[in-house]
């Protein structure tokens, strides 16, 4: 039995210690507010609720599924995605085009022309290229998709999650999944028919993957984990000093210390500068300064149903860069879940800035709206002002995975051997997503 503790209680920190604790040790999160879970913030306005961080978790594997469900009271409280949202959009000519979610689909959209999709098939079949470079994912994209792919698929989708440049970010660290299936065989298209296959032949039931939240918001998984875990979350921490002493960690908190066998930071990369660490930690942690964070807006509105001629039939809209627009994309949260408005309204929420266009993100409100209602009132169809505003505006929002990103993972495992007893974690190490760090928390 060990005794650690964790800087920090968004899903990460949250997530390893449940893991932890149920192994039996000791664990102690300190959190520095009064109120845990990181970037996911979920705010409740009478009827209203918004998300000002991520809007869902996407389970994705019997690892997340089953770790989920081993926290207390999550059952009754998860709430899934309406079946109804399954459409996904893309904006083309300034129309939602529907995403194709099926190969007859694929054949029949008018998303993409025919010369794009016989450029599609004839790039699958080409050979991989050289291993030792790393490409951007655009510039694999064009290769292996075709530009009219790229444009109107690979780009609105990055914009999507990492509100990032499809020209800077790194495939390998950034969808490291895809860049892996390329690897495995010299034609894409073989490698993939060769994974299903090898599926088939282990007979391993697919996982279906499943999107939820909670009838108050995604704020309540932190909550749940943070009950689950009672006395061994403290909020409201004044962290003092964090050093090592032979050889154990001495942590000053609340003007008392206490000496812990390992201690595991989760705080974003750019806030472990804030940290009162021991000047040779602190040092050895500088690099991790340079993570790129764009600035992002998150605005939620809210119409009544019949101001919007647009049906909202989907999970959201995404923005390709060459449609030059000023925002990434919409969310349709009151078609995928319930309890986000009173009866007969509608719900929005709108992304704006990311590294396609950092100077449009602002924390001006009436600034935002003046940029946004014009647009989305078009693409949409919507009439009016809205009945409900919530705006969010993060100066670094979502870590970017650039060209050369494997340097600060080498750098960050060359820092953990310095320092034993020392873990770095947290959406910058492993992948972005919610379920990303929860694999992160269950395999470390």
């Amino acid at each position: 039995m060990k005794k650690i503790a964790i800087i920090g209680s968004g899903i990460t920190a949250l997530a390893r210690a449940w893991e932890l604790q149920k192994c039996g040790h000791m664990v102690t999160v300190l959190e520095r507010s009064n109120q845990v879970g990181g970037s996911i913030c979920s705010c409740r306005e009478g009827a209203y609720l918004a998300e000002e961080g991520p809007n869902s978790i996407q389970v994705n594997s019997y690892e997340v599924d089953a770790f989920l469900k081993s926290i207390p009271g999550f059952s009754e409280h998860a709430l899934y995605a309406s079946v109804d949202a399954k459409k996904r959009f893309i904006l083309k000519a300034g129309l939602p085009r529907t995403v194709p979610m099926s190969l007859l689909s694929a054949v029949t959209t008018k998303l993409w022309s025919p010369t794009g999709k016989l450029a599609l098939l004839k790039k699958l079949l080409i050979p991989t290229s050289n291993p030792g470079i790393e490409e951007s994912i655009a510039d694999f994209s064009r290769r292996r998709l075709g530009n009219e792919l790229y444009e109107y698929a690979i780009n609105p989708m990055v914009g999507g999650i990492y509100a990032g440049d499809p020209e800077s970010l790194s495939l390998r660290y950034a969808f490291p999944k895809i860049h892996a299936l390329e690897k495995r065989r010299n034609i894409l298209l073989v490698a993939a028919l060769d994974v299903i296959l090898a599926a088939r032949k282990k007979n391993k039931p697919r996982f279906k993957k499943r999107i939820l939240s909670f009838k108050n918001g995604l704020l309540e998984l932190p909550q749940l984990l943070a009950k689950a875990l009672g006395e061994s979350v403290k909020t409201g921490v004044c962290l003092e000093s964090i050093g090592r002493n032979q050889d154990k960690w001495v942590i000053n908190w609340n003007d008392h210390e206490h000496s812990y066998d390992q201690v595991i930071l989760t705080t974003p990369a750019h806030s472990l500068s804030k940290l009162p660490l021991e000047p040779s930690l602190h040092n050895a942690l500088e690099f991790l300064g340079a993570i790129d964070y764009p600035p992002v807006s998150v605005l939620n509105i809210a119409f009544k149903r019949s101001q919007v001629s647009h049906p909202l039939d989907g999970f959201g809209l995404l923005v390709p860069e060459c449609e030059r627009r000023s925002i990434l994309g919409v969310l349709f949260p009151s078609s995928i879940f319930q309890h986000r408005t009173p009866e007969g309204d509608v719900l929005l929420t709108i992304f704006v800035g990311g590294n396609r266009q950092p100077e449009l993100a602002t924390p001006d409100t009436e600034e935002l709206l003046r940029l946004v209602l014009p647009e989305i009132g078009e693409i949409l169809g919507i009439k009016d002002s809205p009945c409900f505003i919530h705006h969010k505006y993060w100066d670094k929002s979502i870590p970017q995975y650039n060209l050369g990103y494997g340097q600060f993972l080498k750098q960050i495992k060359d820092v953990e051997k310095k320092f034993s007893g020392l873990q770095i974690m947290g959406n910058y190490r492993d992948g972005i997503s919610l379920s990303n760090c929860i694999e992160q928390a269950i395999r470390s």
